[in-house]
């Protein structure tokens, strides 16, 4: 009987740790989602300056692993997330980030707004 009873404490034990990893995994994509959503708003907020002001802007941002930064369809985005969602009143053209950290000069040309990578 105290051969079952610790089999049934080792499978008790096994089942915790595994809910805790998957948890903990779960976590960090959270927290990477989380930080990709922030890069590519800190873009956006950049942009809307720009188009807002008409002066040039930059801003430093950080792509977490797993992400790519690209600038398309009169947006910004950040694999399946778009900004703004109305999109831009002219098209944005720039290279596409993957992980890593960039500093960016966002300014309006004739008919366009150029991000490009200092």
């Amino acid at each position: 009987m105290p051969a079952l009873k610790m089999l049934g404490l080792v499978i008790l034990a096994a089942f915790v740790v595994s809910i805790f990893v998957i948890g903990l995994m779960y976590s960090r994509a959270l927290a990477e989602l989380r930080r990709a959503k922030e890069a590519a708003l800190e873009v956006d907020s950049k942009v809307r300056a720009a188009i807002t002001t008409g002066t040039d802007q930059t801003v430093k941002v950080t792509i977490p692993e797993g992400y790519t930064l690209r600038f398309r369809d009169n947006q910004v985005l950040i694999d399946d997330l778009a900004f703004p969602e109305e999109g831009y009143p002219w098209p944005i053209v720039g290279p596409e980030l993957g992980q890593g950290t960039y500093a960016l000069a966002i300014g309006l040309d004739d008919n366009f707004i150029q991000v490009e990578n200092i």
